[in-house]
């Protein structure tokens, strides 16, 4: 798992992290393979692998949340580095995951800290058109209909260069361009004002259906199986290296790992198999 070893290495390592979690949390370390018994906080039983698929731990790092009666405070999948990991402890701290969603309080945040339209110096730069990729207007819901296909709907926006990276490195890559031929796929930009219809009926802009879907990250990815049923998301940063940093040049690694995702969905596994590194295993292991 790189982005658990990249937390590791990171994220954990900040002594500020730290501090805060171990000041206000007991932490424990859970592997999704492992067969060890844990009691669970509803007092039962269940081999490891069996609770990380129970609290719906999809992806490793699935990083879960509870305060001291037991009640689930906030499921963050993927990996968070130090700037991220404080918003989420603020999150918590301020009692906020009560009443509005982390995307939200995020986005608070950062509207609270970002210059006005007004003072800006520079035009944002705006995402590149990509391959292969539909812009809106577009209906992913006639299309399905009319042509049953799994679909992935990118969701960017402007001056991201995580963005950037992702479409130069991951889905400009020809290997992953072969893939998507079979696959509906549509590119978003949050701040434009287009129109489309998402596979499972939604209608909106981007900003409005990435509301509706909460993604808090930008890119996300969000993949639909050929019924139009969300398959799963990437909302969070995931072109990293073991480090935690944005990769100038495509890794293998990330690109085998996209490749997987895309198997995933299109193949209908993750419905038999709820927790991707176990499916991804022994996969791998069938040859």
């Amino acid at each position: 798992c790189l982005h658990c070893v990249a937390m590791a290495r990171s994220t954990f390592q900040d002594p500020e992290i730290v501090r805060r979690l171990s000041g206000q949390f007991d932490v424990i370390a859970v592997d999704v393979f492992s067969d060890v018994e844990m009691i669970a906080l509803d007092g039962e039983t269940y081999r490891a692998r069996e609770l990380s698929e129970r609290e719906r731990a999809t992806f490793t790092p699935t990083l879960l949340f509870f305060d001291a009666s037991g009640e689930r405070m906030l499921r963050f999948v993927g990996f968070a580095d130090a700037a991220r990991m404080h918003v989420i402890l603020d999150y918590l701290e301020a009692d906020a995951w009560q009443e509005q969603s982390l995307r939200d309080f995020a986005a608070a945040l950062i509207e609270s800290a970002t210059p006005s339209a007004a003072a800006a110096t520079t035009a944002p730069v705006p995402a590149a058109a990509l391959s292969g990729f539909q812009q809106p207007p577009a209906d992913l819901a006639a299309q399905r209909r009319a042509n049953p296909r799994p679909a992935l709907v990118l969701f960017e926006r402007h001056d991201c260069e995580e963005c950037r990276r992702l479409r130069m490195q991951i889905l400009e890559h020809p290997e992953v361009q072969d893939v998507l031929a079979g696959f509906h796929v549509l590119q978003l930009n949050t701040d434009e004002s287009g129109t489309v219809v998402l596979p499972d009926g939604r209608f909106g802009t981007a900003e409005a259906l990435a509301a509706q879907l909460a993604l808090a990250h930008r890119p996300g990815l969000v993949f639909f199986a050929e019924d139009g049923e969300e398959a799963f998301r990437m909302d969070s940063t995931w072109l990293i290296d073991h480090s935690g940093q944005l990769p100038d040049a495509t890794r293998r690694d990330l690109l085998d790992s996209f490749l997987a995702r895309l198997d995933y969905v299109a193949s209908g596994a993750y419905r038999d198999w709820p927790q991707y590194q176990r499916w991804r295993a022994q996969r791998d292991r069938a040859g």
